[in-house]
């Protein structure tokens, strides 16, 4: 599991700047990191699931942070996790957050840690149906 304040700073201000003050980060952890070169930042807070990623403007080289989700957790109807060939070789898998009639997927991240978010964000869920 990482430790948000040690993601980059930009990743940390911007994902400060979209969470309401009452909000407590729980759980981070770095996902979408096996074949591919890109990291996913997946932070989980008390209300919702975000996942930012670094991207780079065209040739200028310029970093900038795109939220890739925003996921309030009371929105979440259902949660899978996924499994494929490649994630079980590499001890990863991946989640799916149903919303309405949309999935969102968080890619690859490691299997302990998938299973640790799916547990937190199950709790939290039924936390907030009893509120």
């Amino acid at each position: 599991m990482a430790e948000f304040e040690y993601f980059p700073e930009h990743i940390r201000k911007t994902v400060l700047e979209h969470i309401t003050p009452d909000e407590k980060i729980e759980m981070c952890f770095i996902a979408g990191s096996s074949i591919s070169f890109s990291k996913d930042f997946v932070i989980i807070t008390s209300k919702r699931v975000m996942v930012v990623d670094e991207r780079t403007m065209g040739y200028l080289g310029k970093l900038y942070v795109n939220i890739k989700e925003n996921v309030l957790i009371e929105d979440i109807e259902s949660i899978k996790i996924y499994k494929s060939p490649i994630n079980r070789l590499f001890r990863q898998a991946s989640i799916g957050l149903k919303v309405d009639r949309y999935e969102y997927l968080i890619n690859n991240g490691s299997a302990g840690e998938i299973n640790k978010a799916v547990k937190l964000i199950n709790e939290i869920r039924q936390k907030l149906v009893k509120n």
